[in-house]
């Protein structure tokens, strides 16, 4: 495959309003990247942010630019317009037209699950879901943009369609955005992340090189090991959730001290023991 272009994304005070709320708040970037994901709940600015970019919305304020020309692009849209009246096999056909045919040997229809003959109208919210994301496998791109590409479609969908579109990105070295409130979705293609909140990029985390902001420890005496830990100087707080309390700590040397001792002095017991990674840490931290 050629060499792509390393895509740039430069924002200068870049603020959307919708009446009297935002959907983009003075947003100021100047940001390259080999995947980039944009992470919030509904309503954090994902597709304003997007369609800003894409130049589908005017900002009602600042400037907002990509580096890419559009045929260069392939987007799919938080809510596609997709010509119902025709059928698969002739959205295939206008798709080949437009952008060229597939790179790879594959049968994306079949692996998709959509009947050449089926009207678009007719599908499924799933379905036209699947048929929307269609022209991303179509051409060679430099930049594929998705916007909640598994909206409506059930978990095996999901899973299968993430698998497919990670081996066609790693084949074709296309680059990618993609809008999600899923952190798995993310972690599968970006390295760099932008988390939204009301309109806000809070933060810029990258992904690609982690290690550990926080360990997850849940054992059988909360307390004990809370007293040790407080003993070593060593951060960490106690949280409820449903698998019952869990101790969130600071990767330490003292760390390891402190769980040596509470195994082999305490006859304390470790039940599970997760890390929590930068991209974790940033949600968990927006949340509070």
């Amino acid at each position: 495959m050629s060499m792509k272009v390393i895509p740039k994304i430069t924002c200068e005070n870049l603020s959307k309003m919708y009446g009297n709320q935002y959907g983009i708040r003075e947003v100021d970037l100047d940001l390259e990247f080999n995947g980039l994901g944009l992470l919030g709940p509904n309503g954090s600015g994902k597709t304003t942010f997007i369609k800003s970019l894409l130049g589908l919305i005017k900002p009602s304020v600042g400037t907002i630019h990509l580096n890419i020309p559009f045929e260069e692009l392939r987007v799919v849209t938080d809510q596609p317009n997709l010509p119902g009246d025709l059928s698969i096999d002739e959205w295939v056909r206008t798709i080949e037209k437009i952008h060229g045919g597939l790179l790879r040997n594959i049968d994306i229809q079949t692996d998709l699950g959509l009947e050449g003959h089926w009207k678009i109208k007719n599908l499924s919210a799933g379905q036209k879901r699947k048929a929307a994301l269609l022209p991303a496998f179509y051409g060679n791109p430099e930049l594929i943009i998705l916007d909640e590409p598994t909206n409506f479609l059930d978990i095996s969908s999901k899973k299968y369609i993430m698998k497919l579109l990670k081996e066609h990105i790693d084949y074709t070295g296309s680059n990618i955005i993609i809008a999600s409130h899923n952190i798995d979705e993310i972690r599968t293609f970006a390295k760099k992340v932008l988390i939204l909140k009301e309109g806000q990029v809070m933060d810029i985390v990258s992904i690609d090189k982690d290690r550990p902001e926080l360990y997850a420890i849940q054992v059988n005496k909360v307390d004990d090991f809370s007293n040790e830990l407080t003993q070593a100087n060593v951060h960490h707080y106690i949280e409820m959730t449903v698998r019952g309390r869990i101790i969130k700590v600071e990767p330490t040397e003292d760390l390891w001290k402190v769980i040596s001792k509470f195994i082999h002095e305490d006859d304390g017991v470790i039940n599970s023991f997760s890390a929590i990674d930068k991209l974790e840490y940033a949600v968990e931290e927006l949340t509070k």
